[in-house]
């Protein structure tokens, strides 16, 4: 009886020794993925801050590694055809959460981007481009629906057409213009 009281007061070094030995090995494996993703150099150039502030982009600093995950699809070349951000969870692992997606012509042309809701809405401002690096279409979304102003422009900048959706719905009066940005006719979406 004494011999198990004496067991069970003592400490069991060699335990302890191997949970030591296993957070030290965890820690190890965590500083390397991190310091590996550090090293992996973007093959997307970084957006213009004037640019970033003509258009309103919004504050999310997805170059930040601590709380998004980096996909890029490429063309042939490696040129970034589609890149994706995914939310990770608060032990620093990707989620299937998307929050904002950007997709690119050949050559490092920006072709559409914007975030992204519940992982596959569209939310906020998103932007369209032309081949030429003019924005093609400005639109608000809100859960996936256009909802706020549209505007779609010519490729030499000029403004096409524009107008306000709600929920995905065409609404109030949408003005039409020329390659000149001439006023040509406008549309009532409320009294159809």
């Amino acid at each position: 009886m004494q011999l198990e009281e004496k067991k069970s007061k003592g400490v069991c070094w060699h335990c302890v020794l191997l949970v030591a030995a296993l957070l030290l090995l965890a820690g190890l494996l965590v500083y390397a993925a991190l310091r590996e993703k550090e090293a992996v150099t973007d093959a997307v150039e970084p957006v213009d801050p004037e640019l970033a502030a003509l258009h309103e982009f919004p504050p999310m600093d997805f170059a930040d590694t601590l709380y998004y995950e980096k996909a890029v699809a490429t063309y042939e070349g490696d040129d970034p055809k589609d890149v994706y951000y995914y939310e990770k969870d608060s032990l620093g692992m990707p989620t299937t959460k998307k929050v904002h997606e950007t997709h690119y012509y050949p050559g490092k042309v920006l072709f559409i981007d914007g975030n992204l809701s519940e992982g596959t809405n569209r939310d906020g401002l998103w932007y369209a481009y032309h081949k030429n690096g003019n924005v093609q279409t400005m639109a608000h979304y809100k859960n996936g629906k256009e909802d706020g102003r549209y505007t779609v422009y010519y490729e030499n900048g000029n403004v096409r057409y524009t107008g306000f959706y709600k929920d995905g719905k065409r609404v109030g009066e949408w003005k039409f213009y020329d390659e000149e940005e001439k006023l040509t006719h406008t549309k009532d979406f409320d009294n159809k």
